[in-house]
């Protein structure tokens, strides 16, 4: 009797044990020991009404127990509990057709909603054609056309390799006014959102080309999707394919840039720092607070206003040589902007092998965290570059920003001049400013750390900038500037508008790229600690 009993489960029980580990030698071991289990069981005598049940119930415990015992050793994939005890049918065919649901029901995830909707009431509620074309108001041709292209899609979707996908992240920010109601739809926090416009960059897809390439139901991306598309940042081509349609620069991207300044800022350089060295003493006979500070670090503020203007006059000189209109994108929820995304890739500078170690070394030093310009309505302006030495000497970027601070500085620049005593407030200001780096104290008196020029001396100041500037040219960049541009180009796809490759494409920026060579050349001293807390800060009175 328990011969024929274990004979009559043997081949199920080693059904069960393949479909739970999916290894011949691993489902051996695993229904050997279910027999032993089952046998010593049927040894003990006791009464059984429904030996199929019995039979589960002994596999199952079995199975927890050699599980807990060597999951640690082998991955296992989860599938249906001991499918078919009480089947007839071949195990080998069981367990072909349940692997087989399993893909199909992942591939009708895939579908768009329309597709899944007639799928569903078709294969699962068992509609006729008809009964579906009023249901959904299509006409019958329609959802026989449909369920054609719905086999097809399936069972293309079904024949394909199962390729693996790995998220990955974007860090995102926007050029313009980004204030509407959509924001970015979640541009570099989402990444779901991300990934869409990842896998859309540079090629177009429909959503269930999207949906298996992220491997992630549609109905989880239609709605991102449509977000997308409403803001542009998606937009259809070929009638229901979508393509991204702004640019993921990547860790390249940004290395081309640095090789680019390495290799060809050094002349440009050279010439800004003749002019400015040339009328130095002039400028510092204007007599403005913190003229008394060392050159270099003079040199780090005030040169950066020539830089401005020369690079910002050779960009337009290339837009209208190259007959380039440059204008934010109007979005759809009212607000207008450019997308500055960047792809994430920790690995990249420790994989790469196109760029040297110098190359990679002046990318550091030619980017920063971008030009600051500020003003109040009382006519005190400042222009702050977020250098990189003010990382390096270990501050956060600066928020060098706010009406307050302005005011506060101009207070204590009164003090200084006129030699006044402060009052309580103005000692608080000074301390504050005291913390920010920007005054210090001297024989219990405030001192400014930084350029500051009443409105005649900075009027002074810009009549020799102006100089300067008008000596260069106000072409002074543009070569620089479109060399650079041509480099560029070949990286772009050409699946982005003529608008946003121009945009991106001249977005060289010089301006750290010059102070970096000069200081590596030794015409400007590199910043102390305590100077790089208020590195590159200038302000200036203009009315």
């Amino acid at each position: 009797m328990l011969n024929e009993i274990v004979e009559q489960y043997a081949k199920k029980i080693l059904g069960f044990a393949y479909a739970k580990t999916h290894n011949t030698h691993q489902a051996e071991d695993l229904a050997q020991e279910i027999l032993y289990e089952l046998a010593d069981s049927l040894q003990k005598g006791k009464s059984i009404e429904n030996m199929d049940a019995f039979v589960y119930t002994i596999s199952c415990h079995t199975w927890s127990n050699f599980l807990r015992r060597n999951k640690k050793h082998w991955h296992n994939q989860d599938v249906d509990l001991f499918h078919g005890l009480q089947s007839e049918q071949n195990v080998e065919e069981e367990f072909a057709n349940a692997q087989l649901i399993e893909q199909l029901k992942t591939e009708i995830a895939y579908l768009v909603m329309l597709h899944r909707q007639i799928t569903v009431l078709f294969y699962y509620e068992s509609k006729s054609g008809a009964e579906i074309s009023r249901l959904l108001n299509i006409p019958h041709a329609t959802v026989r056309w449909h369920l054609s292209e719905i086999k097809k899609k399936l069972k293309v979707g079904i024949e394909m390799e199962n390729l693996s996908y790995e998220p990955k992240k974007l860090m995102a920010v926007h050029d313009g006014r980004a204030d509407g109601h959509m924001g970015q739809c979640g541009l570099g926090q989402d990444r779901l959102v991300d990934n869409i416009c990842i896998a859309c960059y540079g090629k177009a897809l429909t959503i269930e080309e999207i949906a298996r390439t992220l491997t992630v139901a549609a109905g989880y991306l239609e709605h991102h999707i449509k977000k997308l598309e409403y803001m542009d940042y998606l937009k259809v081509v070929d009638k229901n394919k979508y393509t991204t349609t702004f640019f993921i620069s990547t860790q390249r991207h940004n290395l081309m840039a640095g090789k680019y300044h390495y290799h060809h800022i050094g002349s440009y350089a050279d010439k800004i720092y003749t002019s400015f060295d040339k009328r130095y003493e002039e400028i510092k006979d204007i007599g403005f607070l913190g003229s008394d500070l060392d050159k270099s670090f003079v040199l780090w503020a005030i040169i950066p206003l020539a830089l401005k203007t020369l690079y910002f006059e050779s960009l337009n000189n290339v837009y209208d040589k190259n007959k380039i209109h440059i204008a934010y994108p109007k979005r759809k929820d009212g607000s207008e902007h450019w997308v500055y995304a960047t792809l994430c890739d920790d690995e990249y500078y420790n994989t790469q092998t196109e760029f040297n170690a110098d190359e990679v070394d002046f990318l550091r030093k030619s980017t920063g965290n971008g030009m600051k310009m500020i003003s109040n309505a009382t006519g005190l302006c400042a222009l702050q570059y977020e250098s990189r030495a003010t990382m390096d000497a270990g501050y956060n970027w600066r928020a060098f920003s706010g009406h307050p601070d302005l005011s506060e500085l101009y207070r204590i620049a009164e003090i200084i001049r006129n030699g006044a005593e402060p009052t309580t407030p103005d000692k608080q200001d000074i301390a504050r400013q005291v913390d920010k780096g920007y005054i210090s104290m001297e024989n219990g008196k405030p001192k400014m750390e930084i350029p500051f020029f009443t409105k005649d001396e900075y009027d002074n100041l810009m009549v020799i900038i102006d100089d300067i500037t008008s000596d260069l040219g106000q072409t002074f960049f543009v070569e620089y500037i479109e060399g650079f541009g041509e480099i560029f180009e070949t990286t772009l796809p050409s699946t982005l508008s003529k608008e946003e490759r121009a945009y991106h494409k001249y977005k060289i920026y010089p301006q750290y790229a010059v102070l970096y060579w000069l200081a590596d050349k030794g015409c400007l001293r590199y910043p102390t600690k305590e100077e790089a807390k208020r590195l590159c800060t200038v302000v200036w009175c203009s009315q």
